[in-house]
């Protein structure tokens, strides 16, 4: 409502009429309850509206303004509480009538606002209401409204009928309202039926089948709502629709029965403020009984009006009224069925499968249009999916194996499945040629819904498929590859490799090589038999290999081969994904084959990592599975109880695979070991304790051997040593050991804290103390030696590796949390180390750092004790302080005293960030203080320490009340204002980016009294640009976005969110680098100095002028014109201006040439475009430009009408050329082999090519000539043109640089 409002108001300079009568009567009403000192709401609107719509209710004169009101309660309607509209129930509905009765009729508009209004206001009554028979009429108002002849008021009334029946009043199911709607409509749709029967003229028929179909798109919008008991009697009429030969009418009539026979769902509908909350209550199973026995006879009616196959237009609409009706039968049968109640479902309501498919199938014939084969896939698809039920399937395949070994029984009739099967076989026959993609889709549909049951089912389709795939007629492989892959997934591999083998180990000529279903097997099978992969497709591996090495010599052959071993152990993760035979194909020799093969193929260490960690995650999905054993044993053929019985046996193998794991880590690089980790976790998550204990044992005495041990240098590329890779497996196997095994690793990392000679090895003993303090166990061992660990911690600060700085701050955090109160005084033990970290380069550390900061705060927030006798390096008498927040504020503050400006820096940083965060828990007088401390910083001649107060003022800026930083505003001001002609370090945009801020929190006037004059200009270019924002957002430019108001309440937001404690966020430090470095200026800094100066303004309308233009370009090429309907024409257009787009570089020239052997250019001089087409380099679009423009340039110097200019710009023709022009040819002008000069022809007359001599032995796709068979040798004639007259060199004949002329001392000749 306030957004629409708002759109209003701003009408008020319309130059629409209407437009500024809405506006003038929205600002009056709110005028009137400003004077009348009421609270503008919703119920003040609708009072205030309802009272002026009351005085103009019968005066045709005002109709505009009657349209305002009306328009602006139809805004508020939506809005005012139900409490208020059944109040003022019968004084709103009679001013309503009144306008109704009006003569003449309200507007289109007016009649659209007044139905939305009665619509809300009838949505709102209770039954009782209802049952009054003004409420009916009101109702019945909107049904003769529905059928107006006015398109936008029909449509808007029929919305309102939906939306009133469509929401009973509460405890209700089908709403009063809807006797009257349905009496109506029969009413109506039986006279205008009577009516086109019966009709004189054209004119009273065209009349009637109007109100026809306005009816029954009405009942089309309220068919979720008809009464089941209303069924018959509508179904008889839309069933006498037909046969009035109209196409329209049956149109409408078949979608007016996919409503009705559509599951009910809930409509689009109004949101009403109800008072109570109550649940409508559902249908009983009397109503969905009776529903069913309706479907089922209006569906045996539908199916006699089946229109012809060749109908485009009737036939899809017709399927779509039997999916829809044979879907809702199914559904409501599997309701009773769930419910216990299958015996009351008549048996003629069982969906007749059998009937559909013979009758529907035939339209997938190749001479119907497109729309029914379209339409058929889809309804044969619902069919299948929705209405073959279990016990078809389970029929099915029982008759299969009772007969299977018999001979077939023609006379036998057949179950629904094989009916089924059958259909979709004859549809590959050619008649169904053109529709083949869509048989295709249907028996995928059948094979998803049989799922396992597809074997047997649906193997013979098998060999249909692949007979299909071979046929080159059929290009669409994929949709055939989709298939497959779906039966693989369904039948299983072995099924389906014994219908349609592989024949790649010893292919024949009579048999067909299928590895391409190498790919589709790896992406399609699951759940299925393991023992088949141990059985068949690992001794085809071997069979393979094999051959592979009989295949040396042939290096091509040995490269299939092996491609095809790796396709075929890809396939292992596959079959482990879930495997039904686990107990007995899952055998001691083939976990020992795994291990062997992760041993010496390091290639499919990946996909075997992969396959063994499915076994374990699969099963422990199954046992954790909350459906019946009976549901999965339907989906997975596998039960909870087994799945239990396959994590046994993998436990049972588990810790010598953890041992083939680390050995295999051990030997792999770091950046590779990301799929050892993941089946590492798995495996050691499902051993046994004792397994565990025996292994980290184990681990833990080859750690200890490796640091005692000298390790050899490693070089780049090498793996590690051995101790970092025990490290890692030492820390993997943390969260899943005991306390004690914990314990002895705590002992071991703990002293190499101080080993700074091996950073690496350092940063994972912090890491690994960081993974114990991540579990419960972990945490108890640390809590037990937690003052030898903090020891240890300040103990080693000097030998700390920047390398180890993230993992040694997340340890003191950690540490922090596990303090007691008593020992607190870590904390300033180690707070320097923890803010000079803010300063760190690496950002996440910095984040780490900034987080301790306030974890560190909290803790002293949260009390406690300091001893100054257990802090290192304290000087005086011990005493004991008590922990709070203003004394952490002192600690921090104690650093502002530091030695170096790194340590200032680092400092004031810290204390913005904890001002930041704990700003409301600090006393004003200690806040006042660090602001007036921060003055003098600013003031320093030290860029760092300047940089880091900026920071400071920026976040006093956002973060604390107006009333504490205007008290100190004026020195805030005066410290940085000098920082804003310095460019350096983007100190001036940082001070103006803190005067914006200044300017939105305490005004304009406020901020400049405290400017020295000659510094004012920056303050007025902020206050320009700013009013210039708010004018571009005025009028909805979406230019600038930056206004005082919304700036103000986003600074509220942002300290809002430093409310919730910075350890509970899942980004540390956001809110605060939202403050520091993401509130920054949204001006444009185009007219940054351009005020106070005539230039500046000039300036400033010419930017104007460039933003009123366009924002996007279209790239044209050349003179070719656009093509406009082209779906590529949205690649030419671009955000920026093409002429100031960067230009390409140009190609080196050089490369458009070949190169021989010593680096010489090989240049390509023939003349034949034919021949070498495909060697010849592309020439460059750029270079092609810059050749015309200088043959241009030539031109216009050498030609006929050419002409020069000489001195006092006089013009000179050209004269010379008239006598005898350049050919235009290239036939008349070119180079002879020995790089002479052009031959010219001699005159315009003789024309005729010039076969220059030697030309016969010029080679085509080479330099130089070529000797041809029983011809002399090529020799190159070069005639000594005048071309090449005056050269001192004389004439090379010879392709010698001078380089090599002087260095063999002999002169240029032909040799």
């Amino acid at each position: 409502m306030d957004e629409h409002f708002a759109k209003i108001r701003t009408q008020l300079s319309s130059k629409l009429a209407n437009q500024q009568m809405h506006a003038t009567t929205l600002l009056a009403v709110e005028e009137t309850l400003k004077e009348q000192g009421a609270e503008i709401t919703p119920t003040a609107y609708f009072a205030t509206l309802m009272s002026l719509l009351d005085q103009q209710k019968d005066d045709p004169e005002v109709e505009e303004m009657r349209a305002a009101i009306l328009n602006l309660l139809a805004i508020v309607f939506p809005n005012v509480p139900v409490s208020v509209l059944r109040s003022q129930y019968t004084a709103t509905l009679s001013v309503f009538t009144t306008i109704l009765a009006l003569q003449p009729a309200p507007t289109a508009p007016s009649m659209r606002s007044l139905v939305t209004c009665l619509e809300y206001l009838l949505i709102a009554q209770d039954s009782a209401t209802w049952n009054q028979t003004t409420t009916l009429k009101a109702l019945q108002t909107l049904l003769i409204l529905s059928l107006d002849s006015r398109p936008k008021p029909r449509k808007r009334a029929q919305e309102a009928v939906r939306n009133i029946v469509t929401h009973p009043p509460l405890m209700m199911i089908v709403h009063p309202g809807m006797k009257v709607v349905v009496q109506t409509t029969l009413q109506i749709l039986k006279e205008s039926g009577n009516g086109v029967v019966g009709a004189a003229g054209s004119k009273d028929k065209e009349n009637a089948t109007q109100m026809i179909l306005h009816t029954l798109q009405l009942v089309k919008m309220v068919g979720k709502a008809w009464p089941v008991e209303q069924f018959l009697p509508l179904c008889d009429i839309l069933l006498h629709l037909p046969k009035l030969n109209n196409p329209y009418l049956t149109s409408s009539a078949f979608q007016v029965f996919e409503s009705l026979l559509s599951p009910k769902e809930s409509a689009e509908a109004p949101k009403v403020v109800h008072q109570e909350e109550a649940q409508t209550p559902s249908e009983t199973m009397d109503q969905i009984v009776s529903r069913l026995a309706k479907v089922t006879q209006v569906m045996s009616a539908v199916l006699e009006l089946k229109p012809n196959a060749n109908d485009a237009t009737l036939m899809p609409l017709w399927l779509d009224v039997v999916r829809a009706g044979f879907v809702e039968s199914a559904r409501l049968q599997d309701i009773l069925k769930a419910a216990g109640q299958g015996a009351q479902i008549p048996q003629e309501a069982i969906v007749p499968l059998v009937q559909l498919f013979k009758v529907i199938f035939p339209n997938l014939d190749s001479s119907n249009p497109v729309s029914v084969h379209n339409s058929t896939v889809d309804c044969l698809k619902q069919l299948i999916t929705h209405c073959i039920t279990d016990e078809m399937i389970d029929l099915a395949v029982q008759e299969l194996k009772r007969n299977r070994g018999q001979q077939p029984d023609s006379k036998k009739k057949r179950n629904v499945i094989e009916t089924i099967s059958a259909t979709i076989k004859g549809g590959f026959d050619i008649r169904y040629q053109s529709s083949w993609l869509g048989v295709l889709e249907i028996l995928k549909t059948l094979f998803e819904r049989l799922n396992h049951a597809a074997n047997p089912l649906l193997v013979s389709f098998l060999p249909i498929i692949d007979e299909l795939r071979f046929t080159p007629a059929f290009t669409q492989k994929a949709h055939l590859d989709v298939v497959l892959s779906t039966a693989i997934s369904t039948v299983g591999p072995r099924i389906f490799l014994d219908t349609l083998p592989l024949n790649i180990d010893n292919p024949e000529e009579r048999k067909r090589g299928r590895a391409w279903l190498l790919p589709l097997l790896k992406s399609s099978i699951t759940n299925t038999e393991f023992e088949y992969f141990a059985t068949t497709l690992i001794p085809l591996a071997d069979r393979l290999n094999q051959k592979a090495q009989e295949c040396r010599e042939n290096g091509m052959m040995k490269k299939v081969y092996e491609t095809l071993i790796g396709q075929v152990w890809s396939l292992v993760s596959g079959f482990c994904d879930l495997p039904v035979d686990m107990e007995l194909a899952f055998t001691k020799e083939v976990a020992e084959r795994f291990s062997n093969v992760l041993y010496s193929v390091p290639d499919l260490r990946p996909v075997l990592c992969q396959a063994l960690t499915s076994l374990v995650t699969r099963n422990q999905a199954i046992v954790a599975s909350t459906e019946s054993d009976e549901v999965l044993e339907r989906k997975f053929l596998i039960t909870k109880e087994e799945a239990a019985r396959n994590i046994e046996i993998l436990q049972q193998y588990a810790r010598p695979y953890l041992m083939v794991f680390f050995n295999i880590f051990q030997a792999t690089l770091p950046q590779f070991r990301g799929y050892l980790l993941e089946v590492m976790r798995m495996y050691l998550s499902i051993s046994t304790p004792k397994d565990l204990q025996e292994t980290f044992s184990a681990v833990l005495v080859q750690l200890n051997t490796a640091l005692t041990t000298v390790q050899p240098q490693v070089q780049q590329g090498d793996a590690p040593p051995a101790s970092h890779n025990l490290m890692d497996l030492a820390d993997i196997m943390v969260p899943y050991v005991d306390g004690q095994s914990m314990a002895n690793l705590y002992s071991i990392v703990v002293s190499l804290f101080a080993n700074d000679a091996d950073a690496a090895l350092q940063k994972k003993a912090y890491k690994i103390v960081n993974s114990m303090a991540e579990t419960e166990t972990g945490r108890v061992v640390l809590k037990a030696n937690l003052e030898e660990l903090m020891r240890n911690i300040l103990d080693t600060t000097a030998a700390a590796t920047p390398t180890a700085k993230r993992a040694r701050l997340s340890l003191i955090g950690q540490v922090i949390s596990l303090l007691e109160p008593t020992d607190l005084y870590f904390v300033p033990s180690i707070l320097s180390e923890v803010v000079v970290a803010t300063k760190e380069v690496n950002e996440k550390t910095r984040d780490v750092a900034y987080a301790l900061l306030v974890a560190m705060g909290h803790k002293m927030k949260a009390g406690g004790v300091i001893s100054t006798e257990r802090v290192g390096d304290m000087e005086g008498e011990a005493v004991e302080t008590l922990a709070t927040i203003s004394e952490y504020f002192t600690m921090v503050t104690a650093g502002l005293a530091g030695t170096t400006p790194h340590m200032v820096s680092a400092a004031i940083t810290s204390l913005s960030r904890l001002l930041f965060e704990f700003h409301k828990d600090l006393e004003p007088s200690m806040v006042s203080e660090m602001i007036g401390t921060m003055h003098l910083f600013v003031n320093s001649s030290n860029r760092e320490i300047v940089k880091s107060a900026l920071g400071f003022i920026k976040v006093t800026t956002v973060s604390l009340d107006v009333d504490v930083v205007r008290g100190h505003l004026q020195e805030i001001v005066s410290g940085m204002i000098r920082w804003s002609h310095e460019h350096k370090g983007h100190f001036k945009v940082k001070v103006r980016h803190i005067l914006e801020r200044l300017v939105r929190r305490f005004g304009y006037d406020d901020v400049v009294v405290f400017v020295p004059e000659a510094d004012k200009k920056l303050l007025i270019n902020i206050k320009k640009r700013r009013e210039r924002a708010k004018r571009n957002k005025k009028n909805g430019s979406s230019g600038m976005d930056m206004d005082g108001d919304d700036d103000e309440e986003g600074e509220e937001d942002t300290s809002k969110k430093s409310n919730k404690p910075l350890y509970m966020q899942t980004n540390f430090g956001s809110a605060y680098e939202d403050a520091l470095y993401g509130s920054e200026s949204d001006l444009s800094d185009d007219d940054e100095d351009d005020e106070g100066t005539n230039e500046g303004k000039a300036a400033q309308k010419k930017s104007n002028k460039k933003k009123q233009g366009a924002d996007a370009w279209i790239k044209e090429d050349g003179d070719t014109p656009l093509d406009f309907l082209d779906r590529t024409v949205v690649s030419r257009v671009t955000a920026s201006h093409p002429s100031t787009q960067t230009p390409r570089k140009l190609k080196d020239l050089s490369s458009a040439f070949k190169t021989s052997s010593d680096g010489k250019l090989v240049i390509d001089d023939s003349d034949d475009e034919n021949e070498g087409g495909d060697d010849d380099e592309e020439v460059d679009e750029e270079t092609m430009e810059l050749d015309q423009a200088e043959n241009n340039y030539l031109e216009s110097l050498k030609s006929v009408d050419g002409f020069t200019r000489g001195q006092g710009g006089r013009i000179k023709f050209n004269k010379t050329n008239k006598r005898g022009v350049l050919g235009k040819d290239d036939d008349t002008e070119m180079e002879q082999a020995g790089g002479a000069g052009p031959i010219r022809s001699k005159g315009l007359k003789d024309q005729r090519p010039v076969k220059l001599m030697g030309q016969d032995f010029k080679a085509k796709k080479a330099g130089g000539d070529v000797k041809k068979k029983g011809r002399v040798d090529p020799y190159a004639y070069v005639p000594l043109t005048s071309l090449r007259k005056g050269a001192k060199e004389g004439l090379s004949l010879t392709n010698k640089s001078k380089a090599e002329k002087r260095k063999s001392g002999k002169p240029g000749r032909r040799s």
